[in-house]
């Protein structure tokens, strides 16, 4: 008997980063599954990075105003954030205040409005979703703020989820927290870097962590938490 395949027939998505990497498969699964789903980036999309099955809007995450204007236009019932800076790569002492704060004004900033206008705005039965990442716990040497920044948006979807539940709004608050995969474009950067500090190879440096996290992994995974 074949395992019965996840729909979300009927359902609005809105994935914010959804052009590459996790964004990028979370968005395909959603929509496989039967979800209305738009995908917003930054920049426009190239042609290899378009699908007839997203819709997708020019838009920056951490613009509180956007974030008010695409939640009260689209109204979607599921909301996933993964959009972030590229790390930059470098010890602290070669780092200046802006390369190492970037991804406070980036993915903290994103979280913070996102999660802000949801709890104002946001329709019944919503659930929100919103990527972090491992280092949040282990640490991230190499990369600055990144890992601070993941672990503020951790306490930020903790702060949403109790507001939440102490309005009585049905408001679903989710945060995950995925490892470093060398299976993207941005954790594959990574995993370099380390295994440069380290002196091994990039393939060396993969092996040792076992199998990696993929979009498609992730997207099916995030489709398991929806449904």
């Amino acid at each position: 008997m074949q395992d019965k395949q996840p729909t979300l027939s009927g359902t609005k998505a809105l994935v914010l980063g959804g052009s590459r990497g996790f964004g990028r498969g979370v968005a395909l699964a959603l929509a496989g599954a039967g979800a209305a789903t738009t995908i917003v980036s930054r920049r426009t999309l190239t042609p290899e990075n378009q699908d007839s099955r997203l819709s997708s809007r020019l838009g920056d995450a951490a613009d509180p105003s956007f974030c008010a204007q695409v939640l009260d236009e689209l109204t979607p019932e599921v909301v996933v954030l993964t959009a972030g800076a590229t790390p930059v790569m470098r010890r602290i002492a070669d780092m200046d205040w802006e390369s190492f704060s970037c991804h406070w004004q980036s993915e903290v900033k994103a979280t913070f409005h996102l999660l802000r206008e949801c709890l104002q705005r946001a329709k019944p039965g919503t659930r929100v979703i919103v990527f972090s990442s491992g280092a949040a716990i282990g640490g991230s040497p190499l990369s600055g703020g990144y890992a601070s920044a993941k672990q503020a948006q951790r306490f930020l979807c903790r702060y949403a989820r109790g507001e939440a539940e102490k309005r009585e709004l049905d408001l679903n608050v989710q945060c995950v927290l995925p490892d470093l995969s060398p299976a993207t474009a941005l954790g594959g950067m990574a995993a370099r870097a380390y295994a440069l500090a380290a002196g091994i190879s990039f393939e060396e440096f993969a092996n040792k962590r076992g199998e990696s996290l993929t979009p498609e992994i992730v997207g099916r995974l995030v489709l398991e938490l929806l449904t």
